[in-house]
């Protein structure tokens, strides 16, 4: 049996939520996913989970030619730590890196096909693992938001792109609801929200506004492999050196440190 050329092995990390997980794929197809406990051990388990993988399908080291990786925002310790592992393996084995970010990630769990929408009785089909919207062309246009803090989220819109999924239709910021909302015709009309958890959520809902399930919002490697392995296919890598956590607000600590000393 001829050896495998290097670049056909890639590696899939995300660690920005409280859950991290770790895909393995060979060129389009993927081999093994593997989920590791909840974020405060990600950082004694994702190298072991990585070489666990990598051992079940007898992939060393030195046959990676690329790894995905989730930047978030999410989890600060999670984040630096998948930052650090990618950037260890590109160093020490020559693969390229494909920085995926983690709204993108999220709204991906929101495709063309999926059983039934909880409590609104909407049908939908089953995609392997993924819970996915029917028609995604059909579906209004899709906030996603994460790392609540207060009542405000870190946001990103996006809009179906057909076979290319979901596409961003502005940059990503901070944002209450009702600042999302008044950006999006001020009811809601045709704007459907993702993210667990979510600030206070007016009742009734605006006229047209949906609330997807929460399972939708997890964050999971799969995904993040299916974005980082389309992104290397059109050639958008990730230099080394830039590569970095997207962190959507400064560590609390740093935020006291500021308070307390006056600065801005």
């Amino acid at each position: 049996m001829s050896p495998v050329p290097q670049a056909l092995y890639n590696l899939a990390i995300e660690t920005s939520s409280r859950l991290g997980s770790v895909t393995l794929g060979r060129a389009d197809e993927p081999l093994a996913h593997a989920t590791m406990p909840p974020q405060v051990r990600h950082r004694v388990d994702l190298m072991p989970t990585i070489d666990g993988l990598c051992q079940q399908h007898r992939v060393q080291p030195a046959d990676l030619g690329e790894i995905y990786v989730s930047i978030g925002p999410g989890s600060f310790t999670g984040l630096r730590i998948a930052i650090a592992t990618a950037r260890t393996l590109a160093q020490t084995t020559g693969a390229k890196l494909v920085a995926v970010p983690t709204l993108d990630v999220v709204a991906g769990n929101v495709g063309e096909q999926l059983a039934e929408v909880p409590g609104t009785g909407r049908p939908i089909e089953k995609s392997g693992t993924m819970t996915r919207w029917p028609n995604a062309s059909a579906l209004p246009r899709l906030a996603v938001g994460l790392n609540l803090k207060g009542q405000s989220l870190y946001m990103g819109v996006y809009d179906w792109a057909g076979q290319s999924g979901w596409r961003a239709t502005c940059p990503p910021a901070l944002m209450t609801l009702p600042a999302l909302l008044a950006a999006h015709s001020g009811q809601g009309a045709g704007l459907a929200i993702l993210g667990d958890p979510l600030p206070d959520l007016p009742d009734p809902l605006p006229p047209g506004m949906r609330i997807l399930p929460a399972s939708l919002a997890q964050p999971d490697s799969q995904q993040v492999w299916r974005l980082g392995r389309a992104a290397a296919c059109r050639g958008e890598f990730t230099d080394m050196l830039a590569l970095s956590p997207l962190y959507a607000r400064e560590p609390e600590a740093v935020e006291l440190w500021n308070k307390r000393h006056g600065a801005n």
